[in-house]
Parts: structure tokens; sequence; C-alpha cells
């Protein structure tokens, strides 16, 4: 199995995205906090990046998880959430091998959640940003085999 395969597309988009925060403050769209809580088997995700990306036009979010599967968005700076409206959501968690010596690493970690939920082709998760403080968690499923 091709393990670049289904994060191509999310690594590009996370380069894209991070390229927007320099906008001018007349072309910024209006945000709304965003934060919550992802979980894989009932257990939280202690590290990876959770990315929201507007289904009409505007700048995506990101937010990096903590070790309680907590995350924060940032579209301009730092916590000022996502932009309003309708949005694809992606997790992107890998295996952490910092306590590893480099010759032990795995030059690409496995991750840590299906890898459905780690590509914007893929997913299944979506999410509303409303004009108040969201609070939006994700309970990730493992996929049924067939």
């Amino acid at each position: 199995m091709n393990l670049l395969r289904g994060r191509g597309p999310i690594l590009i988009l996370l380069a894209l995205s991070s390229g927007l925060t320099g906008c001018s403050s007349q072309d910024r769209m209006k945000t709304a906090i965003v934060k919550g809580q992802v979980t894989y088997k009932g257990k939280p995700v202690p590290n990876g990046t959770v990315l929201f990306i507007p289904s009409d036009q505007g700048p995506s979010a990101t937010g990096e998880l903590q070790k309680d599967g907590t995350y924060t968005l940032t579209t301009y700076r730092k916590g000022d959430g996502a932009v309003l409206g309708k949005h694809k959501v992606v997790i992107v968690a890998m295996e952490d091998n910092s306590d590893k010596l480099p010759e032990q690493r795995n030059p690409l970690p496995p991750s840590i959640v299906p890898d459905k939920y780690t590509s914007a082709v893929t997913t299944d998760l979506t999410a509303e940003v409303k004009d108040v403080e969201n609070v939006i968690d994700f309970n990730l499923r493992e996929e049924k085999k067939r």
C-alpha cells in the first residue's frame, strides 16, 4: 500500500492554507471561534492537525491537536477560528515517534486515525461554523471491513 496516496492532497491543502494568513484586513472574511475534541475508539487523538475547508470560497482554518485531543482553529491569527459557513473537515494524525532514535524512526509514521479522514477527497466529516463560539467535536469511527 502506498502510504502517501491518501495524504498527498492534505499536504498540498495545508501548504496552501498556510499561505493565506498574509491577507490584508480588507480581504479578510468574518470568522468565529471554533474549538472541540477529536476522539477515536473513545480515546483522545493526542497529536495531529484538524483542517476546515470552506464549501464556498474562503481560506481554510487549521488547529493543532493537543494531548487531550482538543483543538482550537486559526485562520488569520492564533485562535480566531474559521470563516462562517459549511466546511469539509480533514484530520491528519500520525503515530508520534519523537521519542525514538533517528535511525529507528519511520520516515512516514503510520496514521493513528482511519485513512478516509486524512484526505479532502475521502473524508465524510463536515461542520458548519456559525457566528457564535462553536464547539465541534469529532468521534471518529473505524472503517467497516467489506
